[in-house]
């Protein structure tokens, strides 16, 4: 797990602070193509695939990436928008930034329970279960490094 946290701090530099509006778009992609590539090198050397059918697994993983990065792309787009506010908001703007940050979790956890299952039947539960905790592993890494780098929510 020790790579994967090198992994997770080394992506997370990759842009720490956010271009204009017109080189968001292509930076969030340039970020989740070398995210993903990463990832998937991560999955290789800890999800344990003996013995199981490995095409249909990466077949799974990757239809999971497609959707995990639109997720990722709300979420960077969201987070560059509080930042651009640094740290001072209103209630307002604060009530709006929640109505669109715990849809998005939630959509997140909904998308690898969905992954889960299909990987689970496809493969084994171990295989799943690998899946999962390499998944949330990365992406609480990931909302840890961005809750320590944010300013703090502060009222204007």
């Amino acid at each position: 797990m020790k790579k994967i946290s090198i992994f997770i701090v080394a992506i997370l530099f990759l842009n720490v602070t956010f271009a204009q509006d017109n080189h968001i778009k292509s930076e969030i992609e340039l970020m989740q193509e070398a995210f993903g590539y990463e990832k998937k090198e991560v999955m290789t050397e800890f999800v344990d695939l003996s013995g199981v059918n490995t095409t249909e697994f990466w077949k799974l993983y990757n239809e999971y990436e497609v959707a995990r990065k639109e997720i990722g792309k709300e979420k960077m787009d969201l987070l560059y928008r509080y930042t651009t506010h640094k740290g001072a908001v209103t209630n307002t703007q604060a009530d709006n930034l929640m109505k669109r940050v715990i849809p998005l979790r939630k959509n997140y956890d909904k998308l690898v329970e969905k992954y889960y299952k299909k990987i689970k039947k496809a493969t084994n539960p171990l295989v799943a279960a690998q899946f999962y905790q390499i998944e949330h592993y990365i992406a609480d890494g990931i909302n840890f490094t961005i809750l320590d780098m944010v300013d703090f929510i502060q009222d204007k």
